[in-house]
C-alpha cells in the first residue's frame, strides 16, 4: 500500500503518558493509519526518525493570536508552527472576537492592536469561526468566549454591577457561544470592566456551561498579595457551578507576595481532593508581558481607559495616582516596554524614557500611557525560578505560551514581542526536561499536547493512536531549544525537525512549507 506518509523509527511518546517506545507510524487522509513495525512499506513521503521523539502536536490553550489581530495579519502562524504548536485556543482572558452584539463589544481588544483596518463581518460565535476558515490558518483554531466582550455588548462601558436583565442576557450569549462552538467561557478578572464584577454576577453568566458542556477559564483577580483569595474566587465557582475550572497562566507576582505560591497550590490540591475539577497552566517564562496601565492602582482604572485618563486630567486625582504609585515597590530601571502605539519607545525602560522626558519615572509612565491611548505592553522579571519549578512539576498543571503566532518578517514593522511568541514551548523542553530535570519525557508531553486536549474534550487530537489526526511532531530532544531573547525575540528554535499538521507536512527539516493546513475546531463538532 501507498501511504501519504511514513515515519520510521523515532523514540514514540504518544500523550497519554506512556514511556518513549520506537515505533513507525503511518498516515494517510490526514489521519494515523498504523502504529507498528513496518519493514517493506511504500509512501509519498519517508521520514527516518531515528534517535528522534515523534510526538503530538503541542496545544497552546492559553493564545491570544485572535485579540492581538495577528491570526488574521499571519495567517500561518509561523512562530508557533516552528515550536511544534499544531492547535491553539484563543479568546482568553476575558477579551475574544465573538459574540460581538455592539459597537462596545470589540473595544476590549484595543489595548492590545489597532482595529482601524480590521474589517469584522460577523456577530456570533458561528460567524467568528467561519471567517477564520476562510482565512485558512497554519494551525488548527478553538475559541473561548470572552465575558469582557459579553458584558461590554450588553452594557456598554457601564463599569457597574450587572443588573438581573444584563446578567441573564450575557448568560444567553454565552450559551449560544457555547452551542456555536466555544469551547467554553473566559473571564479577565484583572481588568477594568471585570474587575468590579462580584462572585455572584460571575456565576450567574457561567451556569448555562453546567448544561451546555464546555469550561471555564479564569484571568484571576490578582496575582500578587491577594492571589489566595482569587483562588478561592475560582475554587467557589466551580463547586457551585459544577463546571471544570482553569486558571490561566498561575503565578505569583513581587517578591513580597512569592511565599504565597506553595500556599496557591496547595488551595487547589485541597479543592481537587474535595472533588472540585480545577487545573492551571503555567507559561515557562520568569518575566511577564502585560499592559503598562495594569501598574497604575486599581481605583483610578475604574471604569477603563476613558475614565482613566480623565482623572489624570483632573489635577487632585493625578496626584493621588502618582502617590500611589511611588508607594509602589517598582523598579523602573527594569521595566522594559517591548510593544507600544509608538514603536520608537519599545525596547527601551520606563527609567529611560523617563530621563529622556526630563520627567520622574511615575509621571513619565501616566504621560507614556495616556500618549500611547493605553497601548503599552512591559516587560517585567516578577517571577520565582522555584515558584515557577514547583508549578510546572505539579500534577494538575498544562503548559501554554500565554503568547501569539506571528511571521520572522514582523520584526521589520518595529517593536519587540515577547520570546514566548517565538520559544515558549521549546523553552519548556529544554529547561524542565533537559537541564533541571523535574519532569519525565512523557510527563511533558502530556502536559503540552494529551492533558489540554483531553481538558477541552478535543476527540482524535493530542495523542498519537490509530484513527487520530495526524497533528505530529519530530525533535531532536538533545538540540531542542528557543533561541528567542528578550533583545531579538524574532528567532526560531533549534531542534524542531518535522511538523504535521491533518497529514500535511508544514514544517520539513526545520523549515516552514507554507502549507496552511490548520482546521477550526468547534466544541460541539
Amino acid at each position: 500500500m501507498m501511504y501519504d506518509i511514513v515515519i520510521k523509527g523515532g523514540s514514540v511518546l504518544d500523550g497519554a503518558g506512556n514511556p518513549a517506545a520506537v515505533n513507525d507510524i503511518a498516515i494517510d487522509g490526514g489521519k494515523i493509519v498504523h502504529i507498528g513495525a513496518l519493514p517493506r512499506v511504500s509512501a509519498k513521503t519517508e521520514i527516518s526518525a531515528s534517535g528522534k521523539i515523534v510526538a503530538p502536536g503541542f496545544i497552546d490553550i492559553t493564545n491570544h493570536a485572535d485579540t492581538h489581530l495577528t491570526l488574521f495579519k499571519y495567517p500561518l502562524q509561523e512562530s508557533m508552527v516552528m515550536q511544534g504548536v499544531t492547535t491553539i485556543i484563543g479568546g482568553n482572558c476575558g477579551a475574544s472576537l465573538a459574540p460581538l452584539v455592539s459597537r462596545e463589544s470589540i473595544q476590549g481588544v484595543s489595548k492590545w492592536a489597532d482595529l482601524s483596518d480590521m474589517g469584522i463581518n460577523w456577530t456570533g460565535m458561528g460567524e467568528f469561526l467561519t471567517a477564520v476558515e476562510k482565512v485558512r490558518p497554519g494551525v488548527n483554531f478553538g475559541a473561548f468566549a470572552g465575558f469582557g466582550t459579553l458584558r461590554r455588548g450588553v452594557a456598554g462601558n457601564d463599569t457597574g454591577p450587572l443588573s438581573l436583565e444584563n446578567r441573564a442576557k450575557a448568560a444567553l450569549l454565552a450559551e449560544r457561544a457555547v452551542q456555536e462552538g466555544a469551547f467554553g467561557l473566559s473571564f479577565g478578572l484583572a481588568y477594568g470592566h471585570e474587575r468590579l464584577s462580584a462572585t455572584e454576577e460571575l456565576m450567574d453568566v457561567a451556569r448555562p456551561l453546567s448544561r451546555t458542556g464546555g469550561i471555564l477559564k479564569i484571568h484571576l483577580r490578582s496575582e500578587g498579595p491577594e492571589v489566595l483569595g482569587a483562588i478561592n474566587e475560582a475554587i467557589q465557582i466551580s463547586r457551585e457551578i459544577g463546571i471544570p475550572v482553569v486558571i490561566s497562566h498561575l503565578k505569583v507576582i513581587g517578591r513580597k507576595s512569592w511565599p504565597l505560591a506553595k500556599k496557591a497550590l496547595d488551595l487547589i490540591a485541597y479543592a481537587r481532593l474535595s472533588g472540585v475539577a480545577i487545573w492551571f497552566d503555567v507559561s515557562p517564562y520568569r518575566t511577564t508581558g502585560s499592559p503598562l496601565y495594569l501598574l497604575i492602582p486599581e481605583w483610578a482604572r475604574r471604569g477603563g481607559l476613558k475614565d482613566l485618563f480623565d482623572r489624570m486630567g483632573r489635577q487632585a486625582e493625578k496626584k493621588r495616582i502618582l502617590e500611589g504609585l511611588a508607594q509602589r515597590t517598582l523598579h523602573y530601571d527594569r521595566i522594559r516596554v517591548i510593544s507600544a502605539k509608538h514603536a520608537s519607545i519599545a525596547g527601551k525602560t520606563i527609567a529611560e524614557i523617563a530621563n529622556g522626558m526630563g520627567l520622574p519615572p511615575e509621571e513619565a509612565l501616566l504621560e507614556i500611557v495616556r500618549g500611547n491611548e493605553g497601548r503599552v505592553t512591559i516587560l517585567g522579571r516578577t517571577i520565582s525560578k522555584k515558584n515557577m519549578e514547583l508549578a510546572v512539576q505539579n500534577p494538575h498543571s498544562l503548559m501554554a505560551s500565554d503568547g501569539f503566532g506571528m511571521a520572522q518578517a514582523a520584526e521589520s514593522a518595529g517593536g519587540l514581542v515577547h520570546p514566548r511568541c517565538f520559544g515558549a514551548f521549546p523553552h519548556f523542553w529544554h529547561r524542565f526536561v533537559n537541564d533541571l530535570r523535574v519532569l519525565k519525557p512523557e510527563e511533558a508531553i502530556v502536559k503540552a499536547s494529551g492533558g489540554p486536549a483531553r481538558l477541552l474534550g478535543i476527540t482524535g487530537r493530542g495523542t498519537i493512536a490509530k484513527g487520530n489526526f495526524a497533528d505530529i511532531i519530530i525533535f531532536d530532544p538533545r538540540l531542542i531549544r528557543d533561541r528567542a531573547t528578550y533583545q531579538n525575540p524574532y528567532r526560531y528554535p533549534a531542534g524542531m525537525e518535522w511538523v504535521i499538521i491533518n497529514g500535511k507536512i508544514a514544517v520539513a527539516e526545520g523549515r516552514h512549507t507554507e502549507v496552511r493546513a490548520g482546521e477550526v475546531l468547534r466544541k460541539h463538532a
